[in-house]
């Protein structure tokens, strides 16, 4: 008896497990316990990611998303604007006005093509510098008054497009400003 192991298969009915080749464990099989130990493992697992992830949403802001959201239309498009790219690399422009005492001005033009028009975009950069005198050449030769204020900010827009149009074979659509100042000395 010293000799031999004690094998718990030997207690009762252990002749009948080996003989059908299937471990029973209470009155459920062996396999179905290990599935059911890797489901509630796997199920454990999904809860905890899902909870953590819920809790760091909620900890780094995920409740402020509602503000940053942008609206499917803008005003521009509701109000029949046409939608152009930007020409942008002519940069500041700087001179002197027409007055008796000058006055500096600083103005960044840039030119709104049609988004589809590569010929535009090309011509324009292969006229920049022309487009940056033509510019230049009309503010140097107008007076403040002439140049301040909204009315005249959207003429000289229009009378900057038509000066430019004469220049190019292909038509612009618009001329902005990102800067438009002038300094007294």
């Amino acid at each position: 008896m010293s000799d031999e192991i004690f094998d718990p298969d030997e207690e009762s009915g252990g002749e009948e497990q080996q003989a059908t080749g299937k471990k029973r464990i209470g009155f459920l099989p062996a396999i179905v316990i290990d599935i059911l130990k890797w489901s509630a493992i796997v199920i454990g697992a999904i809860i905890f990611i899902v909870v953590t992830v819920v809790i760091t949403v909620r900890i780094m802001g995920g409740g402020q998303a509602e503000a940053t959201r942008l609206p499917l239309q803008s005003g521009y498009e509701e109000a029949g604007a046409e939608m152009l790219d930007w020409f942008s690399q002519i940069g500041d422009v700087r001179g002197t006005t027409a007055d008796d005492v000058r006055r500096t001005f600083i103005v960044t033009p840039h030119i709104g093509y049609r988004p589809e028009d590569d010929a535009t975009l090309q011509e324009l950069i292969r006229r920049e510098i022309q487009i940056r005198e033509a510019v230049a050449i009309y503010f140097s030769s107008r007076s403040v008054r002439e140049l301040e204020g909204v009315e005249n900010r959207e003429r000289v827009k229009r009378e900057l497009r038509e000066q430019i149009n004469r220049i190019m074979s292909n038509r612009i659509r618009d001329v902005a400003f990102s800067r438009y100042e002038f300094i007294e000395f």
